[in-house]
């Protein structure tokens, strides 16, 4: 299958999912799914488009709706006992949250049936927080419910993100047991468990090395706050994330591996890409067959197989069948972020190589414009997902990208020689030091762009990166995008126009009140500084403030937290506080900076 067929198949794909998510009437969707099929009439072309919204919508409606046997169609409150797999673990400072696939139940009356599905198990203490993946559990006293929906605006919507993954159900257990039961992912599961002893044998004393090895090498479910809060701000943050870099040192090396072993290449050219194969489809399983790794992994196979049936594939193709392919057995992965970035990444990087060819000898000039590259691919996304860009990234890639590849690839040697690991510390060091040392002195974007900005700037992108001879269709993506940026602008002043009082659900109760683009905040300190950033930044973003006011409601030891938060992303007018907090006992131990450098800001609230 050519590209051109294999990217009509996509499109298709991706249009016939998003229009069995988004509900449309009946009348709408059919008009919608039958002008494809016209135009087959006209170009054969357009088979491989409308083949391809026909698997959008059997595959969407599959997931979205379970199987006759799965545990949400049963009282699962009226569940006492459960049995299954645990596929994934999420731990935490005082609590884990396991992903388990519940094969069998047992209801109040002593009934037991054979179910589907998947749970979200929560796990208090440590008693029970280091079962690995494949472990085969018995909950009894086991209550379930519905997973809740956010209690505030704009904030992350956790009831859809685990009904993508097909989990619905959360719960805890009174008692936990374990099984003997198999279970393939296992597999893996044990070999991730030994190697990740042997991290913590070499790493005894050394714990942020640790942390950061086990995260660059193999990945984790949930990386630490500090290396999350560092390679954010510096723009390191996709070092940290399993994704196509990693998989391609790893090609790296195995290169190198097997260079003295060049005559047996010869006499045998199938025995290398079969090795690796097998080799990065292990690698894939060690870290959980997260959806970037997997991606890389499909990409990679293609070529390989091309290399043992003597077959090529164009590298454009090999992103476009990946993509199919996972939306294929996930039609969800659309949706994740993750997802959109790896593949957008990937695409820009090898669309800018094809448009601007550069010497490659050059290896700075190489390693700036492909991350160059990267980093316009997924800039308006980034925006769109989080709010915030950091460009820093761009030059810190140039250092860290080759640092990166030394640690991964002299950590495989180290398991194999230990001598080395004194050697493997140093670099995560210089790693740790450099990341957390960029992300002081970094400077970010903050925006939030709306759907239709985000469709006009990849319409210009891909405009500039894939010109068409055509005149008739250059006409057509400029046209689109004269449209859009007028009507995003014109969306953006109606948002800004609002008038609401807002309730919020903090730690403390507190209140927002927005009249065009100026708020009012009442906060209630001391306030847990990820509350501000994961809950009231976003919300007032999206909102389109631009000047706050903040009331503070009580006396507090950590106003500074707030402020300097807040103090990042907007401009703060004034802030009120309790008029007796200079004659407290304990003002001079109050950690308020700002009262030394801005003693106007702060106007003392009369009781």
């Amino acid at each position: 299958m050519t590209y051109t067929s294999l990217f009509l198949a996509l499109s298709g794909l991706i249009t016939g999912i998003s229009l069995t998510f988004n509900n449309y009437p009946w009348f709408i969707s059919y008009i919608l799914f039958s002008i494809p099929f016209l135009f087959v009439l006209k170009d054969k072309k357009f088979l491989h488009f409308s083949l391809g919204i026909f698997l959008g919508v059997i595959t969407t409606y599959l997931h979205i709706q379970p199987c006759s046997n799965h545990i949400i169609y049963h009282p699962y409150n009226t569940i006492t006992k459960a049995e299954g797999t645990i596929i994934s673990s999420r731990p935490s400072t005082f609590s884990t949250e396991y992903v388990v696939k519940i094969g069998q139940i047992t209801t109040e009356d002593g009934k037991t049936d054979k179910v589907s599905g998947k749970i979200m198990l929560k796990v208090r203490g440590r008693e029970h927080s280091g079962y690995p993946s494949g472990t085969y559990l018995i909950m009894e006293n086991l209550s379930l419910k519905r997973i809740q929906p956010p209690e505030n605006p704009s904030s992350f919507d956790y009831v859809r993100y685990m009904e993508r993954k097909g989990i619905f159900l959360e719960g805890e257990a009174e008692r936990i047991e374990t099984g003997s039961h198999w279970y393939p992912v296992s597999i893996f599961q044990d070999a991730r468990n030994i190697l990740v002893k042997r991290i913590e044998m070499a790493f005894l004393f050394f714990p942020e090395e640790k942390e950061l090895l086990t995260t660059i090498t193999m990945g984790k479910e949930k990386i630490p706050y500090f290396l999350q809060k560092a390679g954010v701000r510096s723009g390191t943050y996709h070092l940290l994330v399993i994704s196509g870099l990693h998989i391609g040192f790893l090609l790296l090396f195995l290169r190198v591996l097997f260079i003295p072993f060049a005559e047996m290449n010869n006499r045998h050219p199938k025995f290398f890409p079969s090795f690796v194969l097998v080799a990065i489809w292990f690698y894939a399983g060690l870290t959980g067959f997260k959806v970037p790794v997997v991606r890389a992994v499909l990409m990679a196979s293609f070529f390989f197989l091309g290399e043992i049936f003597e077959r090529d594939m164009d590298i454009l193709s090999s992103i476009v069948a990946a993509a199919f392919l996972l939306l294929i057995i996930n039609p969800y992965n659309l949706f994740d972020a993750s997802f959109q970035l790896s593949f957008l990444a990937t695409l820009g990087i090898v669309l800018f190589w094809k448009r601007f060819k550069l010497p490659e000898r050059n290896y700075i000039r190489s390693l700036l414009f492909t991350s160059l590259a990267a980093q316009i691919a997924v800039f308006p996304l980034l925006l769109y997902h989080f709010g915030y860009f950091y460009p820093v990234g761009l030059v810190n890639n140039i250092f860290f990208i080759p640092l990166t590849g030394g640690i991964l690839m002299l950590s495989i040697i180290s398991f194999i020689v230990p001598l080395l690991f004194p050697l493997l510390r140093a670099l995560l060091t210089v790693f740790l030091r450099g990341i957390t040392l960029s992300a002081r002195f970094s400077p970010s974007i903050h925006f939030s762009p709306s759907f239709l900005l985000i469709l006009a700037f990849y319409s210009l992108l891909l405009l500039v990166l894939h010109p068409h001879k055509r005149k008739s269709i250059r006409a057509i993506f400029l046209s689109i995008i004269l449209i859009l940026i007028p009507l995003h602008f014109l969306s953006y002043e109606k948002e800004g126009k609002s008038e609401e009082l807002y309730l919020l659900s903090f730690t403390k109760p507190s209140a927002v009140y927005i009249k065009e683009k100026e708020g009012i905040a009442f906060l209630a300190d001391h306030y847990k500084t990820k509350e501000i950033e994961d809950i009231l930044v976003p919300f007032l973003s999206q909102k389109k403030v631009k000047t706050l006011t903040l009331f503070y409601t009580t006396l507090s030891y950590n106003h500074t937290a707030t402020l300097n938060t807040l103090k990042r992303r907007f401009n703060i007018k004034n802030v009120y506080e309790a008029g007796m907090t200079k004659e407290h006992f304990a003002y001079n131990y109050l950690d308020i900076y700002y009262y030394k450098t801005s003693p106007s800001l702060f106007v003392p609230l009369a009781y």
